[in-house]
């Protein structure tokens, strides 16, 4: 802006603003830390850090005549006198002050950068987490966490505290993604600079975390199923060129009958007519129990999986030559996979307080609902195998040992058939000669349970493997004993020499 002939005018106006906000605390701080980094301009550019909605004082070496901001949006400069003038920061960003003196030369350069003041954040994360020592910085105003922290709790914590800090009052960083689009009819600049363009702060967290903790969980999948088969009664068929039964007339109509029936009889030849008697009770029980176990460090993600891939044929192609007398078969498979699996993330909120993403898994192959495929033109069958799944995903907070069924089911299937001939099966006690009877019957009941620990490494020698005590039979025992292994224990002796302090899968402290 020129200040020549407006000097006078502007200079009383400052000072009644420097008579009225001399007191005030932000103008009192920026002269104080003026004048204890000794801010004053020159030739040479300089450049200087200002807070947001702060200001700072800049004295000249010699009287300014012209003032240039580059972008008011972010600082607005005003002169006190002739050779000092105040900065005042309007909005995060960065922008250039040009002072030129009386014949147009430069008398100094400032590279103005509008920050936010991050010492109230610092002091409320002193306040809200007393034993973490976390320093703030901003980079284009971006919040940086770094430092240490106790817990993954206390990290999540001063992120929300960082969030809060940058969205509260100026939400935005205050600067824009600008487009120049030129060739304006007076020959411009034109720049839009929408508020939805504004960049968003960040928050960078490399917070790191004093001892991370590390989690043992227990999965214990465990299922028992019973299903029983009862079959009786009497299947009877004709036997006989013609299945035993053939179709013959009447000679006389019957009276009432309205018309002759001339093809109506019904007669069975001496072939015969047989009847089996169906008995048969079947009855079976399954019990599954799968127990996997996996540690993982307080905020990642471990994945375990026992089992295997079964081969399914999905689609079957034939390439036939061009005499039409061979040709070549060629077979997609997709493989699916099956077993044990278990995934989880844990986070450690406090001593006493884990949450768990899990995910477990158990299947197998199984005969039931299972397809008989075959191909054309070809012998060669298959049989499509079926899954059976048990499948939980959940997330739980519990405690260091403590244990929650997440899953269950109970399942009670019942299934009743009778078959047999119209008419005669209603017949009291004989009907039961003319009718079969099928029952089936289903019942499962399955359950998950999980169990996590807090788990600490320990030596090397304090772990018991499952080969422990394990030998070999020596070639006569394997030979003519039929052993398997050296130890049986078959009579009351002594226990082999070893470690016996607690169950697999436990942790003792």
């Amino acid at each position: 802006m020129r200040l020549i002939g407006k000097l006078p005018v502007i200079a009383a106006a400052a000072i009644g603003l420097f008579l009225i906000g001399t007191n005030a605390p932000g103008l009192v701080e920026a002269k104080a830390a003026n004048r204890a980094a000794g801010v004053t301009a020159s030739v040479a550019s300089q450049r200087v850090k200002l807070g947001l909605n702060k200001s700072v004082v800049i004295d000249l070496p010699s009287d300014a005549y012209d003032i240039l901001v580059a972008n008011p949006a972010v600082a607005d400069a005003v002169t006190r006198t002739a050779r000092r003038i105040y900065l005042f920061g309007k909005a995060v960003g960065e922008t250039n002050i040009f002072v030129f003196g009386p014949n147009g030369e430069q008398i100094a350069s400032l590279d103005l950068a509008v920050e936010r003041d991050v010492a109230g954040l610092e002091d409320y994360l002193k306040r809200f987490l007393p034993t973490s020592q976390i320093k703030v910085e901003l980079l284009n105003d971006n919040v940086i966490l770094t430092g240490n922290v106790d817990t993954p709790l206390d990290a999540k914590r001063a992120v929300d505290l960082a969030t809060i800090f940058v969205s509260g009052g100026e939400a935005t960083t205050g600067q824009y993604s600008q487009t120049a689009a030129g060739g304006s009819a007076n020959g411009g600049v034109d720049i839009n600079n929408p508020d939805q363009e504004r960049r968003v702060s960040k928050i960078v967290n490399l917070l790191q975390i004093i001892g991370d903790d590390q989690v043992t969980l227990k999965v214990t999948v465990a299922e028992v199923s019973r299903s029983v088969m009862k079959q009786l009664g009497v299947n009877m068929m004709a036997s006989g060129g013609s299945n035993g039964i053939s179709w013959g007339a009447l000679s006389d109509p019957y009276t009432g009958l309205g018309k002759p029936l001339s093809n109506a009889g019904l007669g069975i030849s001496a072939s015969g007519l047989q009847s089996y008697i169906n008995a048969m009770e079947q009855s079976g029980v399954m019990k599954t129990l799968a127990e996997p176990t996996l540690t993982a460090v307080s905020g990642e993600k471990a994945t375990f999986k026992v089992g295997g891939e079964y081969n399914m044929v999905t689609n079957v192609s034939a390439n036939v030559s061009n005499d039409n007398q061979t040709g070549l078969k060629t077979y997609q498979i997709e493989k699916i996979e099956y077993g044990i699996g278990l995934e989880f993330q844990p986070v450690v909120l406090s001593p006493g307080r884990i949450s768990l993403k899990v995910r477990t898994s158990v299947s197998e192959p199984t005969t039931e609902g299972s397809v008989s495929a075959s191909t054309d033109n070809s012998s060669i069958g298959m049989n499509a195998l079926s899954l059976r799944k048990r499948l939980a995903d959940t997330t739980v907070e519990l405690p260091s040992g403590g244990s929650m069924m997440i899953a269950g089911l109970v399942r009670d299937d019942v299934r009743q058939a009778v078959v047999g001939l119209p008419g005669l099966t209603k017949i009291p006690v004989l009907g039961a000669l003319f009718r079969s009877r099928d029952f089936v019957r289903n019942e499962s009941e399955l359950v998950i349970i999980i169990t996590p620990y807090l788990a600490r490494p320990v030596a090397r020698n304090e772990l018991a493997k499952p080969d422990d005590n394990f030998n070999a039979p020596s070639d006569g025992a394997g030979m003519f004993l039929g052993r398997v292994n050296r130890v049986y224990g078959t009579m009351q002796t002594d226990r082999p020499p070893g470690r016996y302090h607690g169950v697999v899968g436990f942790i003792y402290k």
